[in-house]
Order: structure tokens, then sequence, then C-alpha cells
């Protein structure tokens, strides 16, 4: 009988310090609270929820077990439910990114925190494991020391550089330094990512980069890098349209996972209820981008039912050029339009299957941070219905309280799938992971 163990052993999207728990902040910050620049937990948190926190002292009432005092800890670290909708919200939970921050910058301690990551998910039954993370050199240099150590025992671990989507070809150069610097590193690094928010950086703007890793990975391919990309999580700022798009772009310029992409999978119909008027306003670059993609994918949409009218398009788009890209323009939706873009997310998810494109899938992330109102309109139905790769991750199950295990079961519990019937529609996720093609140069002589 398939079982769903290769499912819930192999963590491919996670970000060290969200695996971090309020008492893995306890332990780590436990002499140096007071010490610790909370400013960024602070001031987020009051422009989140509109109230001041004081750190030192939710910390020190838990430490000195204080009644009530780790509950309360724990309501201002984990996100839970009732915080769900809102992407800030989410960012504004950073006690852990505090405490790691000064671990790193004031006591040269880069490595302490990925160490509590490694041991939970060794505790929790994870073998397999792809953390990837956002930070300075020093930070990237000490993970990758730490994984590699840690590869042995029957655990596999690999390292993915998040970069910053507005400075991608400067943190690109960076992990290039790295590799040259530390070769031993390499078999570690397999990959790099896009994270945080991704509202007003297209995918369209890394092509140039894009072109330049796939030079380099044939240049030397004994060191190729995979790209993964957190796309269609938190789109608020276009069109449900333009939100599938992204997607789509993402994976056609080189992508090999996309992270969550629940523009894919959550109903249109939902979607724009998330928030009013949700959805019905987009930049002009944005609009004409959204044309200049219909036109040119009109034959092939055409098979899922979506009709593109040539004439009206190029009118609009001949109208809108002479605007400011960056003006906005309004679309209503009614029944007939979001019916379409239903049509276009099968679409897209039957090109991304054609490609052989991943989607990592992290149920309850997607519930709160997605602000998926419930479990029957989560993403992961239409895409386990689709033919579309498709993992199970975690995310950040220190700040949402879960392991990556909860969340296999989760959409076993959710969805109508049985679960033999379910493990093999995921089958084993290892073979989705970053750094298989690399290709070994041999000796030279």
């Amino acid at each position: 009988m398939i079982d769903l163990h290769a499912a819930k052993t192999c963590e491919l999207h996670v970000h060290p310090d969200g695996c971090l728990t309020e008492e893995d902040i306890l332990e780590l910050a436990g002499d140096m609270y007071r010490d610790i620049d909370w400013s960024l937990f602070t001031d987020s948190y009051k422009e989140a929820f509109g109230v001041h926190v004081d750190p030192v002292v939710l910390i020190e009432d838990a430490l000195v077990s204080k009644p009530g005092g780790l509950q309360k800890l724990r309501e201002h670290f984990v996100f839970s439910d009732a915080d769900a909708g809102d992407f800030g919200r989410f960012q504004a939970k950073c006690l852990g990114a505090c405490v790691t921050g000064y671990l790193r910058t004031e006591c040269n301690r880069h490595g302490d925190p990925i160490r509590r990551c490694l041991a939970r998910h060794r505790q929790e039954g994870v073998t397999f494991v792809e953390y990837r993370c956002n930070s300075e050199v020093e930070t990237h240099y000490a993970h990758l020391k730490e994984l590699s150590a840690a590869s042995q025992d029957g655990m596999t671990t690999r390292y993915i550089i998040s970069l910053r989507r507005w400075a991608a070809m400067e943190d690109y150069e960076m992990v290039q330094r790295l590799m040259d610097d530390h070769p031993e590193a390499i078999p570690t690094l397999v990959g790099i990512d896009f994270s945080n928010v991704e509202e007003g950086d297209p995918p369209k703007r890394l092509r140039p980069l894009f072109e330049r890793i796939g030079h380099d990975n044939a240049r030397r391919p004994e060191r190729a890098l995979d790209i993964v990309c957190h796309v269609g999580e938190s789109y608020f700022d276009k069109s449900l349209e333009s939100a599938v798009r992204w997607c789509h772009e993402a994976a056609e310029i080189g992508v090999r996972r996309l992270g969550h992409a629940i523009a894919l999978g959550l109903d249109p119909t939902v979607a724009a209820a998330r928030r009013p008027d949700a959805h019905v306003t987009e930049p002009v670059g944005e609009r004409l981008d959204q044309i200049a993609y219909d036109l040119a994918h009109s034959r092939q949409m055409s098979a899922y039912g979506v009709d593109i009218d040539f004439k009206a398009l190029t009118d609009e788009r001949e109208a809108l050029e002479k605007l400011n890209p960056d003006e906005t323009v309004q679309r209503p939706y009614n029944e007939k339009r979001l019916e379409e873009v239903r049509r276009r997310q099968r679409f897209v998810l039957s090109c991304l299957a054609e490609m052989g494109t991943v989607i990592e899938c992290c149920p309850t992330s997607n519930l709160r941070i997605g602000g998926v109102p419930d479990p029957v309109h989560h993403p992961v139905h239409r895409f386990l219905n689709s033919d579309v790769n498709l993992a199970i991750c975690a995310d950040d199950p220190g700040i949402f309280a879960t392991r990556l295990a909860d969340e296999v079961d989760w959409v076993c519990t959710h969805s109508k799938w049985e679960a033999e019937d379910l493990a093999k529609r995921l089958g084993d996720p290892r073979r989705f992971q970053l750094g298989r093609r690399r290709v070994s140069k041999g000796p030279t002589t």
C-alpha cells in the first residue's frame, strides 16, 4: 500500500527564520533580550495592528513563567487564523528576525538558528530539506557549512539563496563570488529564489538575470543553479488576469518551481471578494502587458474557451499607450469575466504541466497570508485536479505553529482524495529537488 511517507519527509519550501518557534526565541534571546534592537518588530507591529507592544516585557514574562506569559508571547509570535489575509500583518510577526539579526550582527552567531531548524526537522522525521534564506554573505556561508555537515545519517540538506527582486543582479554577483571563494559549498548551494513582497516587481524584469544565469550554467555546469520564485501569492496590486499571467511568465523565463501560485488555484469569485474592489484597478503598464500576452497566446487560449477580440484589444492598446504607465485603469468584474479567469487558470496549469514546472503549495501559509476564506476554496483542490507537478510544503512552520506532516495531513483531510490516491498523485517530492541537472566536468588533463 502506498502511503504519504515520502511527502511528509521531503521539505522543498521552508525559511530558516520561519522555522523558529516561540520556545526557540526564548532560548536564543534569553541572555540578551534587553540588548536587542526590537524596532523592526515594534514599528511594523504598530503599523499593522495599531498597538504598541514591548517585546522585552513579553519575553521577560515568559522567561519567569508569569501566568499567561508564554501564551501572550505566542499570540504576538504566531501568525494565526485571526491575523489572516494581510501580508503586512504576517511581516509584523517578526520577533524571530530581530533575534537572528542580533545574533548575526552583534554576536557572530550565524549558525545558531539554523542548527535549531535542523534539530527540529530531524525530530519530525524530515530526511530531505531545502532551506531558502535572504541574508548577508557571512550568514549564507555559515548556513552552508552547517547544512553540509548535517547531510549525513540519512538526512540530506540543501540551500537556496533568496535574492532581492530590486537588486537581483547585484545579489547574484554575490552568489557567484561565494562559490568562487568557497567551492566546498557548491554541492549544498543548489539554487536561487525570489521571495518577500512581489507586488511591483513583475517576472519580466528578471529576464536579463535569467539569461545571465543560463549562460553561467552552460559555462560551468558543475555549479549550475536552478531558479525558484514566490509568485501569485500576494497580488492585490493588479487584475486577476495579470496575476495568472505572472505565474505563466515566471515559468516561461525559466523558473523551475513556483512558490504558492495561489492566483492559479483560488476561484476568481472568491479572490475578488477578499477586499472591496479587489483587482479592479491596475497600472496602465500592467494592462498593456496583459494585452500583449493575450494577443500572443490567443490561439492556445481559445482551446480553453478564452476568446480574444483582436480589434478591441488593439484599439485599447492604442489608447493606453498615450498614458503614463503608472496611471491606473479600472475594469470591474462581472460573471462572464470571472468565468474567463477560470479558463485562463486551467490554460496556465496545463502549460505548467507540459513544461514540467512545479507548484510549491503551502496549505496553512496560503490560508493565512493569501486570505483564502476556508478550506473548501483552497487552491490545492484545483492543483490536485490538474496535471501540474505539485509539492506540499510548510513555508514558515514556526510562525504558523505547524509541521510538514501536518500540512500533508491537512490536504488529505480537506480534499476528497483517499490517502493512497493522494500519495500516488503527489509521488516523491525528491524528484523535484534542485541541482539534479548539474553535470560534472570530470578531471582535466
